[in-house]
């Protein structure tokens, strides 16, 4: 298996500095590139309007299956229905529910005033900083002695492993890819001016 090898400006451009790759860039070149930006700018829009059609059309199966329909059902006195084509149409109940934070201190207690506290689950976690592994072991074993069972995850979060691969990669540091899973590419962004 061959190592990745990172390439220098020159290799990947073919020219040793910016102004003078800049230089080179011809008319074609540029009208190129305009044109493909654009491209990705009509896909974005295509995108975005699909995305709100989809919307609306959640929003109107909803009302459909949600209203309409039942309220139909009711008004024939229908829990089921078959029709003529096949297809089984019935109604049933159902539930939704959340506690907003408002409402939280007033629901938890009563849940626990009539008997439904064990619904409640308490959930702890602590954060410790780098270089704190010691700190987070004793934690854990006081925790032990007193009786729990802390459970115990060791991860890196995304964003500082990405932000480490960036720092080590730029700096020219060797880092194993396929350890890393490290995909280094390119990405363009266009953002639609705010008017």
């Amino acid at each position: 298996m061959s190592e990745d090898k990172e390439l220098s400006f020159e290799e990947l451009t073919g020219s040793t500095t910016v102004s003078e790759w800049q230089e080179t860039l011809n008319d074609k070149e540029i009208s190129s590139i305009s044109d493909i930006a654009q491209e990705q700018v009509q896909l974005q829009n295509e995108l975005e309007a699909l995305e709100e059609q989809l919307k609306e059309k959640k929003k109107e199966l909803r009302h459909v299956a949600e209203v309409k329909l039942p309220e139909a059902m009711q008004s024939a006195n229908l829990m089921e229905f078959v029709t003529a084509t096949g297809y089984k149409i019935s109604v049933s109940p159902f539930f939704q529910a959340s506690i907003s934070e408002a409402n939280r201190e007033e629901a938890f207690s009563w849940l626990k005033n009539n008997g439904h506290g064990g619904l409640i689950k308490n959930q702890v976690n602590l954060s410790f900083g780098r270089d704190e592994d010691q700190k987070a072991n004793d934690t854990v074993e006081k925790l032990k002695q007193l009786g729990l069972s802390p459970e115990v995850k060791q991860g890196v979060h995304p964003s500082t492993l990405k932000a480490f691969v960036k720092e080590q990669l730029t700096a020219g540091k060797d880092i194993p890819s396929e350890t890393f899973g490290i995909y280094v590419g390119s990405r363009s962004k266009i953002e639609k001016k705010r008017k």
